[in-house]
């Protein structure tokens, strides 16, 4: 069955501001890469800095409220920094993360919440929901970072942030529609919470109305998703073709720079 995620369709559609340094080849590295059956063929590729400190950071308060007693210790956050074998680390990492652990303990904001879920960020992908639109059948993936119960019939949905960058709003949009089938009987808001700035993003909310449009949106690239990947394993050949390359500076921080033409030219 097709599916769909906000990470698919972020990669399909770049956030508003981002347009410059948008490149569906990344996409196209990214998905035939996964298709190959013999795993040593496989491009590989590491996580960037921004990446590495929002898991670990992540990580970091999945671990406070595993032992909340460390919130109250004078050494907590050096305790939880040693869980994460943060001082392996580049430096660049674990400073920010270690900062990010320290401010978390002077203001726990979750301590007193009525936590839902809380996930770690390593979790196995969760389990796809089916979605019926229009005719068309998708499933979704949807990873919350965490969900707090305002009330009997009220739940927000928050997910982690770090660095400066503005979160991308389709991301709760994404959220909003998969608790709808997740918690029927539950209204719903989402939010940003960026663990660096320790600020909170304006609660976004979704109509009925707006949850489908968000499903029919998500069913056609799942739909485009696949006939690419269909034709791909077809037509090897027309690879630059189905995912154009937008090359230019941005390629220096691509994942795949080292196995792409165009970014070797730059």
């Amino acid at each position: 069955m097709d599916f769909a995620s906000y990470h698919l369709w972020s990669q399909f559609e770049p956030a508003l501001g981002w347009e410059d340094s948008h490149c569906q080849m990344q996409r196209g590295w990214r998905w035939t890469q996964k298709s190959k059956s013999d795993s040593s063929q496989t491009t590989p590729f590491t996580e960037t800095i921004w990446q590495k400190v929002g898991k670990l950071a992540q990580q970091g308060i999945y671990e406070f409220h595993q032992q909340p007693l460390l919130l109250k210790h004078p050494r907590g956050s050096e305790r939880i920094a040693d869980r994460l074998y943060l001082y392996y680390e580049l430096a660049t990492v674990r400073d920010r993360v270690m900062q990010i652990l320290q401010q978390y303990q002077a203001d726990p904001w979750l301590l007193d919440r009525d936590i839902l879920l809380l996930n770690r960020g390593d979790e196995p992908i969760p389990a796809p929901i089916d979605i019926r639109i229009d005719g068309a059948t998708f499933q979704l993936i949807a990873a919350f970072d965490c969900i707090i119960k305002l009330s009997d019939r009220h739940i927000q949905i928050i997910d982690f942030k770090t660095g400066l960058a503005d979160p991308d709003p389709r991301q709760a949009d994404v959220y909003l529609l998969a608790c709808s089938y997740l918690y029927p009987d539950m209204a719903a808001v989402a939010s940003f919470y960026n663990l660096e700035t320790m600020t909170s993003s304006e609660v976004i909310t979704a109509t009925p109305d707006r949850l489908q449009e968000i499903a029919r949106k998500l069913a056609q690239i799942a739909q485009l998703h696949q006939q690419q990947l269909q034709i791909y394993q077809n037509q090897p050949d027309a690879f630059d073709l189905l995912f154009p390359a937008h090359p230019g500076i941005h390629c220096r921080a691509c994942q795949f720079n080292y196995g792409c033409d165009y970014a070797q030219s730059i």
